[in-house]
């Protein structure tokens, strides 16, 4: 976990296949959706994420998305992670902020509503956090932490309220964008996912 921390560590009882799904789902959206890095490619590499994405799309009864097992080119993930959320000639197709995407401005009311609602839920960004707080990944991780200590139906309303609707949004551009196939096709798979585990 990169974005957020608990402050208090309310313990809680063991999920069930669809809390387990959505857990999936955060952690697989807070890590595609943040700038590649090491730990990325590692999970490509070994072959956790195709596993994690099957499993997920065996849940769902989704096709299961191509991804890479072996050495994946780091460089063209990189590339089409920046021309996806981050920056391409004519804005990119998919900006990766959950207030952005309800007010057309940054850090706007969506954005300080959300922060207020982490706070009130114990959460609070990192330090060493460098995106915004209502970044995707930043969110998908506070859900993902928040499931951790079964607090699911807190979980579920944040992947609900702001994942859901971001990936209703962005995820056919983020495939009808994406050069490489493998933002596109996730995308798609944790947009069946999340509509599947926060109905």
């Amino acid at each position: 976990m990169e974005a957020f921390e608990l402050l208090t560590d309310p313990c809680g009882a063991g999920q069930d296949a669809t809390s387990e799904a959505l857990a999936a789902a955060c952690q697989l959206a807070a890590a595609v959706i943040r700038t590649p890095c090491d730990s990325l490619m590692d999970d490509l590499r070994s072959g956790r994420l195709a596993h994690l994405t099957d499993a997920l799309a065996v849940w769902a009864g989704a096709p299961r998305p191509r991804v890479p097992h072996a050495a994946p080119d780091a460089g063209a993930l990189r590339a089409a992670h920046t021309a996806l959320f981050v920056s391409r000639a004519g804005g990119v197709p998919a900006p990766p902020y959950l207030g952005l995407l309800r007010d057309r401005e940054l850090m706007g009311p969506s954005a300080r509503r959300l922060s207020a609602e982490l706070q009130a839920m114990g959460l609070r960004t990192r330090e060493a956090w460098r995106e915004l707080p209502d970044h995707v990944a930043a969110v998908a991780e506070a859900a993902d932490l928040l499931l951790e200590h079964g607090r699911r139906a807190e979980a579920a309303g944040l992947a609900r309220r702001y994942l859901a609707p971001w990936f209703d949004r962005y995820a056919d551009a983020v495939a009808g964008a994406d050069e490489t196939g493998f933002y596109g096709e996730i995308a798609i798979l944790l947009r069946r996912v999340l509509a599947e585990a926060t109905p």
